[in-house]
């Protein structure tokens, strides 16, 4: 079980003193908290007032039953005393094994290991995966790839670096790539995703061994990889049932846009004058189940963001956020934080500082109790 608790946070861009809800316990058999907490955006709380992201530097303890892991991480730079570091580790350990039902409480959680940085904890974690120091450095090479390949903005430098690194754009970087773009949803990160979306399509159409890769990594994640308006058109096409046309109209939708319908008309066309009219009219019929499913889709995604709006709108009116967080913590979604970025910006924009602040505040709570939960029902 996680235990949230409220720290005091100075934003190291700007100086700003606020609160953030922090969790310092991880269960390395929750997927996404370990993701988190690997990747170093664990307890990374976002500045109200400038939105830079600080990384916090606290004790955490991290352990994982089904390894027998309990490891604790005291940052050598807090510079805490003997018995301050001793206390902090016995209250993090009392929290664990109290959470545990009796029969998991075993000897090696009364005992963690003490690293003091950052990255030796990390190299632990990932040494009782199986993974070498040696893999290791390979996946940090490709993560500053993926950095250096997001700084590049024109057309023609891309595709000289991607004809550069083309062997190492293989299946394990599309896999890095593809971690990142889930975990900027997940944080509700939206413009964040997108671009690395956008990405992974450039990357993946102009590598060699891009394409491969991404349908092998979305397949195995039930992802749906569209790559053109004339893929998008096939698959639909060739879906087995509603259910598959449903998740390719979704994950296609932004193609459906008027060079999609345009083209699909000239196909329809073409077909009646080469006397072709049964496969016209089957295009037709098609045609008219993307427009109703398309409208279909649109209304729900109108009615989902005008109910995130209410709950947002209850959030800031109410006197206790947290409550009406806490019993609505099923209906934080992406729409959700759609709806709470669109509105912290707008209230920046307006110069409305102390409202910006306060949504940032509950982005953060939220942040925090979905996370808890996560922990709770791994």
């Amino acid at each position: 079980m996680a235990t949230q608790q409220i720290v005091p946070v100075v934003c190291a861009n700007c100086r700003t003193q606020f609160n953030a809800p922090v969790v310092p316990i991880i269960d390395g058999q929750n997927p996404a908290l370990k993701s988190a907490f690997l990747q170093g955006r664990f307890n990374a709380v976002q500045c109200p007032q400038c939105g830079f992201v600080n990384p916090l530097n606290l004790p955490m303890f991290y352990y994982d039953l089904e390894k027998e892991l309990a490891l604790v991480l005291s940052p050598n730079s807090l510079s805490l005393s003997g018995p301050e570091q001793d206390k902090i580790i016995g209250s993090l350990t009392n929290s664990v094994v109290n959470s545990l039902p009796a029969e998991q409480r075993k000897f090696y959680l009364l005992n963690p290991k003490l690293f003091l940085t950052f990255d030796s904890i990390v190299k632990a974690v990932l040494e009782a995966d199986g993974i070498t120091e040696e893999v290791l450095e390979t996946q940090k090479a490709k993560v500053k790839l993926l950095e250096e390949f997001l700084q590049v903005r024109d057309e023609a430098a891309l595709q000289a670096k991607v004809k550069e690194h083309d062997a190492e754009l293989d299946r394990d970087f599309f896999e890095i790539l593809t971690a990142s773009m889930q975990a900027a949803q997940m944080e509700g990160n939206r413009a964040g995703a997108q671009a690395l979306y956008a990405l992974r399509s450039v990357l993946a159409q102009l590598s060699s061994q891009g394409q491969q890769a991404v349908t092998e990594i979305d397949n195995s994640l039930g992802l749906v990889h569209i790559t053109s308006r004339e893929d998008l058109l096939e698959k639909l096409q060739n879906a087995s049932g509603d259910e598959e046309f449903e998740a390719f109209m979704a994950a296609g939708h932004p193609l459906l846009d008027y060079t999609f319908f345009q083209q699909l008309t000239a196909q329809i066309d073409e077909l009646a004058k080469a006397g072709n009219g049964k496969q016209a009219d089957a295009l037709k019929n098609l045609r008219t189940k993307i427009l109703d499913t398309k409208a279909q889709q649109e209304e729900q995604s109108r009615a989902a963001l005008q109910k995130s709006v209410a709950l947002l709108r209850e959030i800031l009116q109410s006197r206790d956020p947290q409550k009406v967080l806490a019993d609505n913590l099923d209906q934080i979604d992406e729409p959700f934080f759609a709806i709470l970025s669109a509105n912290i910006e707008e209230a920046r924009r307006q110069n409305q500082n102390e409202a910006a602040q306060a949504m940032e505040m509950i982005g953060n709570m939220a942040m925090a109790m979905l996370q808890e939960s996560m922990a709770n029902s791994a």
